[in-house]
């Protein structure tokens, strides 16, 4: 647990120096862009095998049939794999001329996306470079994904959580040093992230040569590979979760492609305030659902419907009851936690406005995240992949069309944004017919603002609120699913609690932002030692706030996570760590 707190603090420490170094530039957005399919490519071949088909199937292979056969088992596996991620890193790279040109300058997507900028040429060869290099990365990291599964399988996870720790380490120094001492432009974080991957791989050898011992020397067989039937039924247990995560990238891609008719900048200011708001959701929704996986898988084996109506319940309450908190501290707080963790060097204070006005939207979709991760562990125990691909598909679809029509909508921000003030001076005089008015005047002219393209940069809030409404309705929809395999969700158990926990936020975010206004106006803000003291003293007195209505709102709760809490201290306190 520590270890992993640790990396992700390593990963804001990362994006800090990208902040530093370049700020939220036009540069910085052709990185990220660059680097979306390689990205694509492990994710989806890779990443998205190893915990739902890898990992259980040598699981079951080291204990009912030994060592020997596991070592074999894990040797076909990984060829496998890395064989098909070799084929597309290969074609990607035959074919980058022609993707480079389809995600940047083709005509027809300029034209469907409503591109107000066009790409320069230093632009395209600055992408294909990026692109080339980029796909070195996957590689690399595809092995060291299998080698971590092995290590985890045999239960050896201190080092599994030391790779990504030197992969952070990696980048930062790498960039920092490739840049300031040797005046490379965006390229070096690309070299920096291709150099972290091997260290990545580097640092598990040694403990993997430790454990992979075979009697004897074997030829690899293809045929042996090819006809392994653990490897065939490794593939079809990935398949499902394959198409889910390739769905949730083309997020991404379509993003990408968005970003590209803002403003220079505004890509990796989404990109900045992304990382943060995924913190609750990795360090708290992934906790809570790894623990609650083993116990659902065993209740739904047992047959007992009641306890894994409670495990569910419990963790998605607890899960909630965490997360809240934080949601609030996010919204009322964001200037000051966007500044004080990305504010320096290039990053000015647009770059601030624009990553903290993400960082709010984004925070909404915390909730949908965090819960739609405890509930596909239900599916995943009730061993049914296939029904989370339709939750993820209408997901996908409402952040594609959400993504179109409100990065349009946003970037008229400055048009409805006096409309809508009119309404409360409306409302405030208590004059009905002013507020139907104003209220037809908008209407009137929304389908306007949502399909053409205005001037404001705060249009990037359209990809950060299609997220969070794509999760919401990713969660829904997910929830009504397994509501009709087994009856695990009700008012008196999920949405009752759940919206006593919102009221609880919402008196806490109350007294959080008189807070915040009060000593805003006392403290010089410009100083950072200020600025630390505001965010210290408005986030205790939310904490306070939260803990007291919980005594309230949330009794159960309260003593649920104080024992979590005390069983991750164990955990720490034995040296052991949670798989990631």
């Amino acid at each position: 647990m520590f270890l992993l707190l640790l990396t992700k603090i390593l990963g804001f420490w990362k994006l800090r120096i990208f902040a530093q170094l370049f700020g939220a530039s036009h540069e910085l957005d052709i990185f990220w862009a660059a680097f979306t399919i390689p990205d694509i490519i492990f994710m989806v071949v890779v990443a998205g095998s190893i915990n739902a088909a890898i990992i259980p199937i040598l699981t079951d292979e080291l204990y009912d049939k030994g060592k020997r056969n596991f070592n074999k088992l894990f040797k076909h596996l990984t060829i496998s794999f890395f064989f098909l991620t070799t084929v597309l890193i290969l074609l990607a790279f035959l074919f980058s001329p022609q993707i480079t040109n389809w995600v940047v300058s083709n005509d027809y997507s300029q034209k469907v996306f409503n591109i107000g900028y066009r790409i320069g040429e230093s632009d395209y060869t600055m992408f294909l470079n990026l692109f080339r290099i980029g796909l070195l990365s996957p590689l690399f990291l595809s092995l060291s994904a299998f080698v971590t599964a092995f290590l985890q399988v045999r239960k050896q996870f201190f080092v599994t959580s030391l790779a990504p720790l030197f992969y952070n380490l990696a980048i930062v120094f790498g960039t920092y040093i490739l840049v300031v001492y040797f005046k490379f432009d965006v390229s070096a974080i690309a070299i920096s992230a291709v150099i972290g991957s091997i260290i990545h791989l580097l640092v598990q050898i040694p403990l993997l040569r430790k454990y992979y011992k075979e009697n004897e020397t074997e030829l690899i067989d293809i045929k042996d590979v090819v006809g392994n039937t653990n490897v065939v039924k490794a593939f079809k247990l990935a398949y499902p979760r394959m198409l889910g995560v390739l769905g949730e990238q083309l997020n991404t891609i379509v993003n990408t492609f968005i970003s590209f008719t803002l403003t220079a900048g505004t890509l990796s200011a989404y990109r900045f305030a992304y990382s943060l708001h995924l913190f609750p959701v990795n360090i708290i929704g992934s906790a809570v659902a790894q623990v609650a996986l083993p116990d659902l898988a065993k209740y739904c084996c047992k047959g007992q419907g009641d306890n894994f109506k409670r495990v569910l319940n419990e963790s998605i309450q607890l899960s909630l009851y965490l997360i809240f908190p934080i949601i609030g501290i996010m919204l009322v707080l964001r200037l000051p936690i966007v500044r004080l963790i990305y504010g320096t060097g290039a990053f000015d204070w647009q770059d601030t406005l624009l990553t903290a006005w993400c960082l709010a939207l984004l925070s909404f979709s915390v909730v949908g995240q965090t819960v739609v991760q405890i509930l596909l562990r239900a599916f995943y125990a009730l061993k049914d992949t296939w029904k989370p691909l339709i939750a993820i598909s209408v997901g996908i679809v409402v952040n594609l069309l959400g993504a179109y029509y409100l990065t349009n909508f946003f970037s008229h921000y400055y048009d409805w944004r006096p409309i809508l003030e009119q309404v409360w001076v409306q409302v405030a005089t208590a004059n009905g017919d002013g507020v139907l008015s104003v209220l037809k005047s908008f209407l009137a002219d929304t389908a306007h603002w949502t399909t053409t393209r205005g001037n404001s940069d705060l249009a990037v809030g359209g990809l950060a609120l299609s997220l969070s409404l794509a999760y919401f309705v990713q969660m829904f929809i997910a929830a009504i699913l397994l509501n009709r395999i087994k009856k695990v969700l009700s008012w008196k158990d999920t949405i009752y609690p759940a919206l006593l926990k919102i009221v609880n936020m919402m008196i806490m975010i109350l007294g959080m932002y008189f807070v915040f206004r009060l000593f805003d106006f006392q403290l010089d803000t410009t100083r950072t030692i200020y600025v630390i003291i505001l965010t210290i003293v408005t986030s205790l007195y939310g904490c306070i706030s939260y803990l007291v209505g919980s005594k309230i709102f949330s009794p159960r709760e309260f003593e649920v996570a104080e024992n979590f809490l005390k069983h991750m201290g164990r955990k720490f306190r034995n040296g052991s760590n949670l798989k990631p």
